[in-house]
């Protein structure tokens, strides 16, 4: 459901959100230009949530998102904040880890198991459906393992045996059977040949990394947030949560019971990113994007990405790599995987390694996830003044979530999950 859950009253103009990360940024600057007054009250001492770029000695680390990856949207957005994107180098490739070395996903073994499953009928699209269920008799067992989870886990830090299909697919609608394997493929290429061609594509940046756009969104609504907040919550006309469901749940414990039962449920990843600043190139991942890692490889990281390739002029005084690991990564960890790829670096090549920790960092896109959010849908019909956002409601990422809170903020009343 890539909607906003619940409405506000449109004739009443003025609107109080909790929390000033991306989705309480984005959405009180989307209901701004919409014209209404905004209060963004955030219990920190600083915005952006997630998203902040770390100024070290070596380099910049980016402690969440490293990017935005374009659409419509995001690029009408960034024309009007005048924000000059700087796009992700391209023809770089990307790897994923297989018998211990980083290499070109496409391997002919696959293609020819696609090739020869292509025209088998998946199973049906039903609620308890996994993305790994709906894959398996055209990719087996092992193909799923090591070729879809990893990719899929680039994204959602879930393997494929718990990723929830209908959220992960949307696409489908309320599609219950497709005839065969190319039905689908040919539904999914017919929609993408459908979008508006862009005059960019792809992954940006910005001049200073991703905490330029949070600086300019919080510039523009320097005069409605208010930092440190620690007054208690309440329930305002036009109230918007914009927090992780856990928080979320905390706020309206009291006051909305069954809401916050049903934000309870959703679970998250504990996530770890440590950028290594390095005085040489690691071989294996010359000119690439980056690595995935499936598990069994012996690494301590699910993923590897290799900053200076992708944006170079952010990076420009020597190699910088984010290592990504569902745990708490240490130096020695990062310094064990650094070895696995590069056998001969030594210590004297390591200029810095930062760590950012995040204990609720992306949330499961599971079953629980999906129908407590189907669940969330139906209570909202009762509520007028009272709307919940975050990457758990419309969409991980940056993207659909600038299309979410842009479509709400001229359409807060348009509602069609109450269907």
């Amino acid at each position: 459901m890539k909607r906003i859950i619940g409405k506000i009253n449109p004739e009443v103009r003025h609107v109080t959100i909790w929390g000033a990360g991306f989705s309480g940024l984005i959405l009180g600057y989307f209901l701004k230009d919409q014209g209404y007054a905004v209060t963004i009250y955030e219990k920190s001492n600083k915005v952006g949530g997630k998203i902040h770029t770390k100024r070290t000695g070596a380099g910049l680390v980016e402690t969440g998102a490293n990017a935005l990856y374009l659409n419509q949207d995001v690029l009408d957005l960034l024309k009007e904040l005048k924000l000059e994107p700087i796009p992700a180098a391209k023809k770089l490739r990307r790897l994923l880890m297989l018998k211990g070395k980083p290499r070109n996903p496409f391997q002919l073994s696959l293609f020819s198991k696609i090739i020869s499953n292509v025209y088998k009928k998946p199973p049906l699209v039903s609620d308890g459906l996994t993305v790994a269920d709906f894959f398996l008799p055209l990719l087996g067992q092992e193909n799923v393992q090591h070729y879809l989870s990893p990719v899929l886990g680039g994204l959602y830090a879930t393997p494929a045996d718990q990723l929830h299909f209908k959220s992960i697919f949307p696409q489908v609608g309320k599609k219950a059977q497709f005839d065969s394997y190319w039905s689908f493929i040919r539904m999914i290429m017919k929609l993408q040949k459908s979008q508006a061609k862009l005059e960019l594509t792809g992954s940006v940046t910005f001049e200073g990394g991703m905490q330029t756009l949070i600086n300019r969104l919080a510039e523009i609504l320097k005069h409605d947030i208010k930092l440190n907040h620690k007054d208690h919550f309440k329930l305002k006309p036009n109230t918007i949560i914009c927090t992780d469901s856990y928080n979320a749940s905390m706020l309206l414990k009291d006051l909305r019971p069954q809401l916050s039962n049903e934000l309870s449920r959703i679970q998250y990843r504990s996530m770890s990113t440590s950028t290594l600043f390095i005085k040489r190139e690691i071989k294996s991942l010359q000119k690439a994007f980056g690595v995935l890692i499936p598990p069994g490889n012996g690494y301590n990281s699910i993923g590897i990405l290799n900053n200076k390739a992708v944006f170079p002029t952010n990076n420009r005084n020597m190699g910088s790599y984010t290592f990504i690991s569902l745990k708490n990564l240490t130096d020695e960890e990062v310094l064990q995987d650094v070895l696995l790829l590069n056998s001969d670096v030594k210590g004297e090549d390591i200029e810095h390694i930062e760590t950012t920790k995040w204990e609720k960092a992306l949330p499961v896109y599971d079953l629980q996830l999906y129908l407590a959010v189907k669940k969330l849908h139906q209570l909202a019909q009762q509520e007028n003044d009272l709307a919940i956002f975050g990457n758990y409601v419309a969409g991980i990422s940056l993207r659909e979530m600038i299309t979410a809170a842009k479509t709400f903020a001229r359409s807060p009343l348009d509602y069609p999950e109450a269907t």
